[in-house]
């Protein structure tokens, strides 16, 4: 998880969580006038009577950096938590930021490239006629996807590899990372952080999204909405 340590070292804030807000698709985290936003994970055939975060009604009023360091946490909620917590605190590089959803940005990276998708996107049918080859690679595999574990076959055969931002949460991301060394890759999504940190580590680009009015976007959130009904953002696009 080395990439997650280098991104909570980048944090430069001792602002408080001012809110919470835990929907059944996405979580924020708000602090001052940042709120990060990650989608919401949670284990798999979770059981009600189980607790999913150890700590619930106490992470609102948490120093951010304090909260972000659940992203660490083997729990897939907390983990989501942290990520959103880290989002909120990390530097926004907004002049290095250009809005641009990430569908449009990949539409012309793709062409006649071989593509993995790590993750099951909602555009993966739109951009599998475009490429020359396209596999997805998913932990729970739909019919045609491929499972996780064939990664080790696919990557290396790629051109380009897009991956989704939950795998910063559940700590899969420094092994798809180590598997597409030297290939294009594109981290993107709501949970994906806006950082250079990320270029360290082998990313070209990072899709994700800046959250402009902060009250609106956590109403939003803590009353069930998805990422396609959120109002309040932009998709933006940082680049290496």
């Amino acid at each position: 998880m080395n990439i997650l340590l280098d991104l909570l070292a980048a944090l430069r804030t001792d602002a408080a969580a001012d809110r919470v807000a835990v929907g059944p698709f996405l979580t924020a985290v708000a602090a001052g006038s940042r709120a990060g936003l990650v989608t919401t994970l949670l284990p798999p055939r979770h059981q009600h009577q189980e607790p999913a975060a150890a700590d619930c009604g106490t992470y609102a009023g948490r120093p951010v950096a304090e909260l972000a360091r659940l992203v660490l946490s083997k729990r897939p909620l907390e983990a989501s938590l942290g990520l959103a917590a880290l989002n909120a605190g990390l530097p926004l590089p907004k002049e290095r930021l250009r809005e641009q959803n990430g569908l449009d940005y990949l539409r012309a990276r793709v062409e006649d490239r071989n593509l993995a998708l790590v993750g099951h996107f909602p555009f993966a049918q739109a951009l599998a006629p475009v490429a020359r080859q396209c596999w997805i690679l998913e932990q729970d595999p739909r019919e045609g996807d491929l499972p996780a574990a064939a990664a080790e076959r696919v990557i290396p055969n790629s051109d380009i590899v897009v991956v989704t931002g939950s795998a910063f949460a559940n700590h899969s991301l420094d092994g798809i990372l180590e598997l597409a060394r030297g290939k294009e890759v594109v981290v993107l999504g709501p949970s994906t952080p806006l950082s250079p940190v990320l270029f360290a580590h082998g990313v070209t680009a990072a899709a994700g999204t800046w959250v402009e009015d902060v009250d609106w976007v956590l109403r939003q959130v803590g009353e069930g909405s998805v990422f396609r009904q959120l109002r309040g953002v932009k998709r933006v696009i940082l680049e290496k």
